[in-house]
């Protein structure tokens, strides 16, 4: 068995044997020459050969990680009709806008494109039981999701479509969540009486792979009431 051979069956026993874990980085290059004592050459054509079987992922200057199995659910990554479902409740919802324009650079900077890449821009009013509890715009590139538009989110989930038309494995988000009062119009439209009830303000950027490279595909900007938990995770 070549030296090639012994790294990527010691990496898969690893993974077996849960050394490596789900979304772990794993050593880096210098690191896995060290230890199986061969060249950076040997080290980096066995680990794109883990790439491409699926098994490892790349995050930019971060290093390699393992990819979670098929039968692991996505990093606890929910999308809101699931989050109403995990709770016993009935989701609805309604699509209040849906558009496609330049990405500028705030979103750019978001998603790692260009300001010159055209976005689709999806807001929605989501209900538990009938109750208004959540208003929020997501963002994704369209190069990543062509002919989203054709798609009625009006009575389908937009993670449900990513997942099963785009095949999208989503691997994790970041988040940022404030407290805040809301304005006259989302009052209005989550049917809030009382102007000084804070409610959760959650602007998050989720995260997949493709072609073995981890990359942003959605931010989003998100006003929750108090009438659902929001689980971070």
């Amino acid at each position: 068995m070549t030296k090639y051979e012994q790294i990527i069956n010691d990496i898969k026993n690893k993974i077996t044997r849960r050394e490596y874990t789900e979304n772990q980085v794993l050593p880096s290059e210098k690191e896995m020459c060290e230890y199986y004592s061969v060249s950076r050459i040997t080290v980096r054509k066995a680990v794109n050969d883990l790439v491409n079987e699926g098994i490892l992922y790349r995050v930019g200057r971060k290093g390699c990680f393992v990819k979670e199995s098929a039968n692991t659910k996505l990093s606890h990554v929910y999308s809101f009709t699931d989050a109403i479902l995990n709770q016993g409740k009935i989701p609805t919802k309604r699509q209040l806008s849906f558009s496609k324009e330049k990405a500028g650079v705030t979103y750019a900077k978001l998603l790692g494109i260009t300001e010159d890449e055209s976005v689709y821009v999806i807001k929605s009013l989501y209900f538990a039981n009938n109750q208004p509890y959540c208003i929020n715009t997501s963002v994704l590139p369209e190069s990543l999701f062509p002919k989203l538009e054709y798609f009625n989110f009006n009575d389908r989930s937009l993670y449900d479509v990513l997942k099963h038309f785009y095949h999208l494995h989503i691997v994790r988000k970041t988040q940022y969540i404030t407290a805040i009062k809301g304005t006259e119009d989302i009052d209005t439209l989550l049917e809030i009486k009382n102007s000084n009830v804070p409610l959760l303000r959650v602007k998050a950027t989720t995260f997949c792979i493709i072609d073995g490279v981890e990359k942003a595909f959605e931010y989003y900007d998100a006003y929750l009431t108090d009438i659902l938990y929001y689980y971070v995770e």
